[in-house]
């Protein structure tokens, strides 16, 4: 059988298993949930192996579908109130992609997230300035969609004509305003709770227990997700998944940058828990 025809097959599968679900079935489902999170925080992570396996919920991920071609750009994108665990929504998808238009547009609107349950997943925004700079300088694949991968090469280029502390300094007030509107987002929402990547590797009884307050996880998932966030002994610069250090910025940037992103990121730091 080819590859084409079992893809064909395992979709008809999982469409008759949602429409069952959905038909005779919903009114036991658990409400909806939302993971919305930034590039560079683990969202592959979630998005390959922790949303997929959530009890009770559907994982769809719009960003993945949109990225790959699967959903017709333009196309209104559904929400339903019950059995769906909807994300990764990386809130910092540029303004110009699809992704921004079709998914963070309304999923970030106030009303929409007022009475839905959240998950808010950060990182220290210098360590996702440090991975941002490899991985979509270097390491980040190109989308098939022709949108999309146009404005990858052209962000590609501008990286590649910068240093690393020179892409931080120009990028951190970007990461201001995204950490900004997370907050917020965070504040609407009624029953909604923020997760921190530094909890996941350093303090994972604590993260697995916040996490679990709003989403039923088995343990043998729990004991998973435990050993594929475990950092990277040796750094890898030729992976998608570099190291994965928790505050690896401080041997990265050179010590005046440290101490110009800790300025401007005073704020933002403060507000989220994190030391200069």
């Amino acid at each position: 059988m080819r590859n084409s025809q079992i893809l064909h097959n395992k979709q008809n599968i999982r469409d008759f298993y949602t429409y069952v679900r959905q038909r005779y079935f919903y009114r036991y489902l658990p409400e909806s949930v939302y993971f919305y999170t930034f590039h560079k925080c683990a969202s592959t992570l979630f998005s390959n192996y922790v949303l997929k396996n959530i009890s009770g919920l559907y994982n769809v991920d719009y960003a993945n579908q949109i990225y790959t071609g699967r959903r017709r750009v333009g196309k209104k994108l559904i929400f339903k109130e019950k059995g769906y665990i909807y994300g990764p929504i990386r809130i910092s998808a540029n303004d110009g992609v699809p992704e921004s238009r079709m998914l963070i547009a309304p999923t970030t609107e106030h009303d929409f997230i007022e009475d839905k349950v959240a998950l808010f997943f950060v990182r220290d925004p210098r360590d996702i300035l440090v991975s941002s700079y490899y991985s979509f300088g270097s390491t980040h694949g190109f989308s098939c969609v022709p949108e999309i991968r146009e404005m990858q090469q052209k962000r590609r280029e501008e990286i590649q004509k910068k240093t690393l502390d020179e892409f931080a300094l120009s990028a951190v007030d970007r990461q201001i305003e995204l950490f900004k509107k997370l907050h917020n987002l965070s504040n609407v929402c009624k029953r909604g709770i923020i997760l921190k990547y530094e909890d996941m590797v350093d303090n994972f009884d604590i993260f697995s227990e916040r996490l679990r307050r709003y989403v039923a996880i088995e343990d043998d998932v729990i004991r998973e997700l435990y050993c594929r966030s475990r950092p990277k002994q040796i750094e890898d610069k030729s992976s998608h998944r570099r190291s994965g250090q928790v505050q690896g910025f401080r041997t990265k940037l050179k010590t005046v940058t440290i101490e110009n992103l800790n300025m401007r990121l005073e704020d933002t730091l403060a507000l989220f828990g994190y030391e200069r």
